[in-house]
This record gives structure tokens, C-alpha cells and sequence, in this order.
């Protein structure tokens, strides 16, 4: 599945960059965007922050490290620390260093929603134009042929490893609670998921 989803996202990025001149592409910034998390839940311990870079890095592994790239972190809500760089600021100051063209991919986001058809699309995009910036959006995966099939093959191995008591409901990973975490619910649901929902 991982290897799958790698392809399926390297294919959208080669696709976007193909939208720029032969001459310039291998100047353009590609910037990974990613839902942002309170700093209070990253300090936490929570993985989601390591799992996303990880995918940025197999994917630009994937790209041979054609471009130069960012993981940068957007939506983020209220008055308190998120994790950062924002991908707004990103792009002012791309264009205050004198990059004029990128690339945003919608590296943790599955499918378009508000905040990849209006946050990237719509309000991103137009702060960058009002930079003198080119920019363009990698598709989400959306009904990408190869997305939708690793996620078929994906779950029907699992169900079937599950019948042969190869594995159980969920992964290990799936089971440890964050080393910081103090909320009780969160441990009764990974309980309730590890027992396959009872």
C-alpha cells in the first residue's frame, strides 16, 4: 500500500510540474501541505507529524529529488502555537527570496474538501499571484485509479490475514497511546478498536 500510495501522489506531482516550462521546472518549489496540529498535541508525542514528513520524503525519493521542497502545515485555528511553517507564510516568503513558482501538494489529504478547493485553491493561490508567484496545485488523489485500487488490495489482505489470525483488527501502531496522552477516551477507543470493535 505505502509504495502505491507513494506512486499515486509522485504521478500527481509529475503531472503538476509538467504545467511549467521544460526550462524552469526544476526550479519549482514543491510544497508539501499538510492539515497542521496544536503544538499541545504534537508535545504530546502524537505521530502524525513524523508519519507525514516520512511520506514527504518517500515521495521525493520517489521524484529523485528533481525540485526543491517543503513540508509546510495549513488550517491552522485560533489563538494558540500550531505546528509551523503555515503555508501561507511559506509562499510570502518564497516570493520575498525570489521564488516565483511552486507546486502545492496536498501531501495529507485524500480527497478534495474546503481546504484543498478553497484554503490551496482559493486563498493560497491568490496570495501567492498577489507576490508575482506561479502557482499550481497537485491534484488530491481523489479517484486516482492506482489510490483506489492499493486501498482494495490493502483492505482485502487485511481482512484476510485477520480470518487466518495472522494479525489482529489493527495494527501495533495503531494500539500505543502517545507518551504524554491523559485523556481517557482515547485509550478506551484504541482498546475498543484493538478488540475489533467490541
Amino acid at each position: 500500500m505505502c509504495l502505491i500510495f507513494l506512486q499515486a501522489v509522485a504521478q500527481n506531482v509529475e503531472r503538476a510540474l509538467a504545467k511549467f516550462p521544460e526550462e524552469t521546472r526544476s526550479d519549482v518549489v514543491l510544497l508539501f501541505s499538510a492539515h497542521s496540529l496544536p503544538m499541545s498535541v504534537v508535545n504530546r508525542g502524537d505521530p502524525y507529524v513524523p508519519e507525514v514528513s516520512a511520506s514527504v520524503s518517500a515521495v521525493m525519493d520517489r521524484l529523485g529529488h528533481s525540485n526543491p521542497y517543503r513540508l509546510v502545515w495549513q488550517s491552522q485555528v485560533g489563538p494558540s502555537a500550531w505546528m509551523g511553517m503555515q503555508t501561507n507564510d511559506a509562499l510570502k516568503g518564497l516570493a520575498r527570496l525570489g521564488r516565483k513558482r511552486a507546486i502545492l501538494i496536498p501531501i495529507a489529504f485524500t480527497s478534495d474538501h474546503i481546504e484543498t478547493l478553497y484554503e490551496l485553491d482559493l486563498e493560497y493561490a491568490r496570495e501567492a499571484q498577489e507576490h508575482g508567484m506561479e502557482v499550481v496545485r497537485a491534484e488530491s488523489l481523489n479517484e486516482s485509479p492506482v489510490f483506489i485500487r492499493a486501498l482494495a488490495d490493502l483492505a482485502a489482505t487485511h481482512l484476510r490475514d485477520v480470518s487466518a489470525g495472522k494479525t489482529g483488527p489493527t495494527s501495533v501502531q495503531m494500539g500505543l497511546r502517545c507518551p504524554g496522552c491523559t485523556n481517557a477516551t482515547c485509550g478506551q477507543h484504541k482498546t475498543w478498536f484493538a478488540r475489533g470493535g467490541r
